[in-house]
């Protein structure tokens, strides 16, 4: 007989959650309660990481989906359509996550992430400290362009087989790499999906984005560094050199897998950087520029469409239409405006304490909750007291500070790590994690309060 598990508590809670629901909706007609219950009953599911998480997104957005339509029903104004419901998934970033899985899936598969890797590898010339530093460079770069999971499932891999190779500790590598790929996002509306969120809600200039925080990257990239160098100095040790001399041997282009999907592969990595560059003053979304170059891209593939079709993280696509309609059921009931509402009692637009606390209250949501729902949620707040740069910023500090729960970009490095045998403790990310996080959001605090005495920002 099999043993009661998660899933069958997770059951009885679930239709535990439902009737609590249904009571609230049929007996004492308040769908708003209803639809929070469910709401937060989902995330303390999911929170727990015993159940299939992209399961009880799924699901939770179903129940809210029918918890909104029996207050339809039950003549309740806030009622809705479970079609009303899914208007409000964003289906735009959905599409961009998607179609920059199929660019990552179809450059990884032609060898070209391994040749650049080998290439700027080689730099350093063996020696620990300064492979630690061009990989902080590497990494800083191309968080630019791809989003933080695209980053670190193409960094991380690479990473892991120099490392080993070098007969390096991988850890402290891809703790820093993936701290780096979270701050180093923040100019960029494509570096990180809640920064295309927050932008797509606030409607924030993806010009203005990149010229406000990039400085305050570079800043926040010179300030950590030197820490990650100090925390792991007793980490590097040296290398063999007859062991350096046969890594860095190895031509890189012996690395190129498939010379077509290598061509066409840098052609599209040109292609998006320009198109993410340029788009938007033409009016072109950055989900468009990446859906018309994965197009492409699954075209001239041809019979290995499929194949890269199937590398697409169907999971974590699923995971968030569902947390997309959870957070949409808020929106529709109002409770969203009530938070809004409620912050509004005690601060006030423009001051410095709004500044404050739209950095550090997101941060510190963001560590518990994951920086994606805390930027769907108060994307409308940050609207509302005109500083969705302090939001953006905020969540994707939020990421790392306390915990690595903040960040799917974490998670992977985390995965990786268990997948070779030698998992990164939770304890040693969480202390580098907070004391970065904390000097980070300090300094950023400073830089905003600072925009807005100068330029009123």
């Amino acid at each position: 007989m099999r043993k009661i598990g998660w899933e069958i508590i997770a059951t009885i809670f679930i239709a535990i959650m439902v009737a609590v629901s249904l009571i609230l909706v049929v007996v004492f007609q308040n769908l708003p309660v209803a639809v929070l219950v469910i709401f937060i009953g989902s995330y303390v599911l999911i929170s727990t990481e015993k159940i299939n998480r992209t399961a009880m997104s799924l699901l939770g957005v179903a129940l809210a989906g029918l918890i909104l339509y029996v207050g339809q029903v039950m003549g309740d104004p806030l009622g809705a359509s479970f079609a009303e419901l899914i208007e409000h998934v964003e289906w735009d970033t959905i599409i961009f996550i998607i179609a920059m899985s199929i660019i990552v899936s179809v450059a990884a598969a032609s060898g070209i992430f391994q040749y650049i890797a080998l290439r700027i590898a080689a730099r350093s010339e063996g020696d620990p400290k300064q492979l630690f530093i061009v990989f902080m460079v590497f990494i800083s770069g191309i968080s630019l362009f791809f989003d933080t999971v695209s980053t670190m499932l193409i960094a991380a891999p690479l990473t892991i087989e120099i490392c080993k190779a070098l007969e390096i500790d991988f850890k402290p590598f891809l703790i820093a790499e993936a701290i780096t790929c979270n701050f180093s996002s923040i100019p960029s509306v494509v570096g990180a999906v809640p920064n295309l969120v927050i932008a797509g809600k606030t409607g924030l200039n993806v010009g203005f984005l990149f010229v406000i925080f990039m400085p305050l990257s570079i800043i926040l990239f010179l300030v950590s560094l030197p820490i990650f160098l100090r925390w792991y100095s007793s980490a590097f040790g040296t290398t063999d050199e007859h062991r350096v001399e046969a890594v860095f041997s190895i031509d890189p282009s012996s690395m190129i897998k498939d010379r077509w999907d290598f061509n066409i592969s840098v052609g599209a990595i040109v292609f998006l950087v320009i198109g993410f560059a340029l788009g938007p003053a033409f009016g072109l979304t950055p989900a468009m520029v990446a859906l018309i170059i994965a197009g492409l891209l699954l075209l001239l593939a041809h019979e290995r469409a499929n194949e890269f079709l199937n590398r697409i993280g169907w999971p974590t696509v699923f995971f968030l239409v569902g947390l997309f309609g959870l957070v949409g059921a808020l929106d529709m009931t109002l409770l969203i405006d009530a938070l809004g509402n409620a912050v509004a009692g005690f601060i006030t637009e423009g001051s410095v304490f709004a500044t404050v606390f739209l950095v550090w209250i997101p941060a510190m949501l963001s560590a518990f909750l994951d920086n994606l729902p805390v930027s769907l949620v108060l994307a409308p707040i940050a609207v509302r007291f005109q500083n969705p740069l302090a939001l953006v910023f905020a969540v994707n500090i939020g990421g790392y500070i306390f915990t690595p729960l903040g960040s799917p970009a974490n998670m992977v490095a985390i995965g990786l790590s268990e997948a070779q045998h030698d998992p990164i403790p939770f304890i040693e990310f969480v202390k580098i994690g907070t004391l970065l996080g904390i000097i980070h959001l300090t300094i950023g605090s400073g830089y905003l309060i600072l925009l807005q005495f100068l330029f009123g920002i």
